[in-house]
């Protein structure tokens, strides 16, 4: 039998330094065990795009993975493998008149509750434009999503 390669995809267990949140838990293990984080975000669409039809296609498999201590001194931990990964194009920008962020997925405007898509990517709304919008008001990524459902 041939091993097939592994895409790694790292989890925060800790929201990172310049997050209001910043040191606490973001209990994204629980939450992938549980199925209450269907999906993360990325700002590396291309990249993400090629991993994920290769591990369609069945060449590789991804690994979520967190780190046991602290971040690049310490062992990864698998938290879960994945034969199957969905990928949405996202583009979203917070202006200072905005009352909520503008967010297009492939392409087409959502129109739906961005606390929905927060929650789904494991967080609140707060942290999530926090995590989103920190350092400055446009993102252009891409979601990786972790089951069929899509928006």
């Amino acid at each position: 039998m041939i091993k097939k390669k592994t895409a790694v995809l790292m989890l925060s267990k800790q929201f990172m330094a310049g997050h209001s949140y910043a040191g606490e838990p973001t209990g994204f293990v629980d939450k992938i065990k549980t199925g209450t984080k269907l999906h993360t975000i990325r700002g590396n669409y291309d990249y993400w795009a090629k991993k994920a039809e290769k591990i369609n296609a069945g060449e590789m498999e991804l690994s979520i993975r967190v780190w046991e201590g602290k971040p690049y001194n310490s062992r990864q931990v698998e938290v879960a493998k994945l034969d199957k990964l969905g990928v949405q194009q996202m583009e979203a920008c917070y202006g200072s008149t905005d009352a909520v962020p503008q967010i297009w997925i492939d392409g087409k405007e959502y129109l739906g509750d961005i606390e929905h898509i927060a929650r789904n990517d494991g967080l609140s709304y707060e942290q999530w434009v926090n995590w989103f919008f920190q350092k400055s008001n446009t993102f252009e990524g891409v979601i990786l999503q972790f089951t069929d459902f899509r928006y």
